[in-house]
């Protein structure tokens, strides 16, 4: 079956359902999510196909506690490229493992990293990677308000 004409096509409150179902528990079954939607276990496994087809759907995915694994500190870091290095600072924040976001902005800075560490001694070392191509801000997290969350679809 060609799903692909599903890209073009606007998504609906059903697959916003689905959508929602499965961000708030990815691990329900088909028939779980079927009953919660009040359609058939083959029409929501079709909306699904579809869904990830059009890119609606990118992956699926756990979430972990960093703190578990001993990684107790979070930190956001601003930063600001020197003349003609925003490709190396991109390459850099692709290549560094304690950052786990990393955005492109507009403003004075270039770049905002979030970066999870084991303590302040290795929050120093990755912030001064950067330093040599950039300049840096660094704030801690103290607490999360808002978790990580979708947008109201």
């Amino acid at each position: 079956m060609n799903r692909s004409r599903y890209v073009t096509r606007n998504l609906d409150a059903t697959d916003r359902a689905i959508v929602a179902a499965l961000t708030t528990n990815g691990r329900m079954t088909v028939r779980e999510l079927a009953a919660q939607i009040g359609l058939s276990s083959p029409s929501v496994t079709d909306r699904i196909h579809k869904l990830e087809d059009a890119g609606a759907i990118q992956g699926y995915t756990i979430s972990v506690d960093p703190k578990v694994f001993g990684l107790g500190i979070s930190a956001h870091v601003r930063i600001r490229a020197m003349p003609g290095q925003v490709a190396r600072l991109i390459q850099m924040l692709a290549e560094t493992p304690q950052i786990v976001e990393a955005d492109r902005v507009t403003g004075e800075d270039c770049f905002i990293a979030k970066v999870v560490v084991m303590n302040l001694l290795e929050l120093e070392t990755v912030v001064d990677r950067f330093v040599p191509f950039s300049s840096t801000d660094t704030a801690i997290v103290q607490s999360s308000t808002v978790s990580r969350r979708l947008p109201k679809l």
